[in-house]
C-alpha cells in the first residue's frame, strides 16, 4: 500500500512539472528556456472566479498605459499568466501568438500578465530584461502587461501556479473557466471556441 501511495505521489508530481511551475519560493523553480519541459496540458479546468478585473491601470512592457479599455474591441480575451522563471510559460507563448492571429476574425485577443516583474509594487529591472528577451526571442506580438496594484489585490492575488489562464468578455468580466497548466495552438483553439459558444448562448 505505501509503495501504491509512493508511486501516486510522484505521478503527480510529475504531471506537474511537466505542465506549469509554482510561485517562486516553492521548490519546483525551474529556469528558463533550456529546460525541456513539455507544454502538454493533462489538467482539467477549474471553475472561474466571476467578476471584473476592475479599473486598473496598467502598463506594457514599454511603459504604454493598459486599462481595461483592451477588452472593449474584442467579443472574448484570453488573458495568460505567467512569469519570466516558468519554463512551460515562455514554451506556450508562440502557441498562444499563434493563437491570436488564427483567432482574430473571430474576434478574440490574447493579452499576458507577467507575474513577476513588479511583485513588490517596484519594477525589477533584471526581470524586466529578462522579459524583453523573452519577447524577442518568441516573436511575441500580443500585448505583455504588467500589473498594478488594482490587479495584484484583485484577481491576481493568491495566484500559486503557472501558467494560469482565464477569459474576459468586452465589458471586462471574467467569463468561462480557469485553465491550469500550458496548452498547444490547437488545444487553445478547441478550448476558445467552446468559451465563444457558451458566451454566445
Amino acid at each position: 500500500m505505501k509503495k501504491l501511495f509512493l508511486l501516486l505521489v510522484i505521478s503527480v508530481l510529475t504531471v506537474s512539472l511537466f505542465t506549469g511551475c509554482s510561485q517562486p519560493n516553492f521548490p519546483t523553480y525551474t529556469n528558463g528556456t533550456k529546460d525541456n519541459t513539455s507544454i502538454k496540458e493533462t489538467l482539467h479546468p477549474v471553475a472561474s472566479s466571476n467578476g471584473q478585473l476592475g479599473n486598473f491601470q496598467a502598463q506594457d512592457v514599454n511603459g504604454n498605459a493598459v486599462t481595461n479599455d483592451i477588452f472593449s474591441n474584442y467579443d472574448l480575451t484570453l488573458v495568460n499568466l505567467f512569469t519570466t522563471w516558468c519554463s512551460p510559460c515562455i514554451k506556450e507563448i508562440p502557441e498562444l501568438d499563434a493563437v491570436r492571429k488564427e483567432m482574430a476574425d473571430k474576434n478574440v485577443n490574447v493579452i499576458g500578465i507577467v507575474l513577476d516583474v513588479n511583485e513588490d509594487g517596484k519594477i525589477d529591472e533584471d526581470k524586466m530584461d529578462r522579459l524583453k528577451q523573452i519577447i524577442e526571442s518568441t516573436k511575441a506580438q500580443y500585448t505583455m502587461v504588467i500589473p498594478d496594484e488594482v490587479l495584484r489585490s484583485g484577481r491576481l492575488k493568491g495566484v500559486n501556479s503557472v501558467p494560469e489562464t482565464f477569459f474576459v468578455d468586452k465589458n471586462g468580466n471574467i467569463v468561462g473557466e480557469t485553465y491550469l497548466g500550458s496548452h498547444t495552438k490547437e488545444e487553445w483553439i478547441k478550448i476558445i471556441e467552446d468559451e465563444l459558444a457558451k458566451l454566445n448562448k
